[in-house]
């Protein structure tokens, strides 16, 4: 596999907050008693859970949501009530018995009346969704009148027993399995991915090897576990060509001046300083000369007429400054 040394210029824009939405289980299977038992909402703590897997919601990971919604086939078809909803994160992704999982996080309430279209939870603040399977909660805390009609929600079959109701039947508890999941549109807004503020540890040189005609240069190692990105420049009579990428195991066969630099990217941290060398291979003895090892302090890109650009382009003159204050400009064609 190849590795090539690359400068990035990253620019930060601020962006107001935006909301997004993510509608999952989107289909037009239908449950009677998830995500509310609509028989049994003259009850208090009649009841409903549901565990939305967290690949399902990996688009939503590190957001914070603000408002969830349900929906019923058609209307809603009880009299009013106050309905609570609640969060938790959890290991299961469906329930092995008719038990309710307890410790869920009360994050709104909305009132439901006959004839709405949706049921709508609007958050009293942004709950952060940081991964996970995520139960969702349904419960009755204020009963509304009595009234026989069932109301029938869209959603999808699951293959496990993805959710669960509970409610009170005249002093006889009763609770049920369904392999259902009701359709479900959560809005958040996008969270921001933490950036990392430790640099990698630097690669170093170790060593070479040579044949006495070729000169090897293999040994350019990690100070951590990292990746090593390197690139190489050849030059000849004081011009040298475009930076190139080389293969793992470096060899060098031209006669005439090489400069490498190389800088090492581990999980999670910045990228390291990068590191430079310069060396001369003759016919006569392969690699004759280690000419210096240098830290990179930054590279700039100028056109012919002077003009600083973000890249090279073109005909190019690159100036290399060096921790040390020196610096080294050549001209390459990009």
């Amino acid at each position: 596999m190849k590795k090539f040394f690359t400068l990035i210029s990253i620019a930060f824009l601020a962006l107001a907050a935006q909301a997004n939405v993510l509608t999952v289980c989107d289909g037009t299977a239908t449950n009677y008693l998830v995500p509310i038992n609509g028989w049994y909402v003259d009850q208090e703590g009649t009841m409903s859970q549901m565990i939305y897997p967290a690949d399902m919601l990996a688009d939503m990971q590190n957001g914070q949501i603000t408002q969830v919604k349900f929906y019923p086939e058609e209307t809603i078809e009880f009299d009013d009530c106050e309905l609570q909803l609640a969060f938790k994160t959890v290991d299961e992704n469906g329930f092995e018995t008719a038990t309710a999982i307890t410790g869920a996080t009360v994050v709104s309430t909305t009132d439901v009346f006959y004839n709405n279209t949706a049921i709508t939870f609007d958050l009293y603040q942004p709950y952060e969704y940081t991964g996970g399977n995520l139960l969702v909660e349904v419960k009755v805390t204020f009963a509304g009148d009595y009234n026989y009609t069932t109301t029938y929600y869209l959603g999808i079959e699951t293959e496990n027993y993805a959710s669960f109701s509970s409610y009170d039947s005249y002093g006889t508890p009763s609770n049920r399995l369904h392999q259902f999941l009701p359709k479900c549109t959560f809005t958040y807004e996008p969270g921001t991915t933490p950036q990392p503020t430790e640099k990698t540890g630097a690669p170093v040189f170790n060593g070479y090897t040579t044949d006495g005609i070729h000169a090897y240069f293999i040994e350019i190692q990690e100070s951590e576990p990292s990746t090593i990105y390197y690139r190489v420049q050849f030059g000849q009579n004081g011009e040298f060509t475009e930076w190139a990428e080389y293969e793992d195991i470096l060899s060098f066969t031209q006669d005439g001046w090489y400069r490498i630099e190389a800088y090492a990217v581990a999980n999670g941290k910045l990228a390291s300083d990068p590191i430079a060398y310069e060396f001369i291979v003759n016919p006569a003895t392969g690699l004759s000369e280690m000419t210096g090892s240098k830290t990179v302090a930054g590279v700039r890109y100028f056109n012919v007429a002077g003009q600083e650009m973000q890249e090279a382009n073109g005909l190019t003159i690159v100036v290399t400054t060096y921790t040390d204050g020196t610096t080294s400009t050549v001209k390459v064609m990009k």
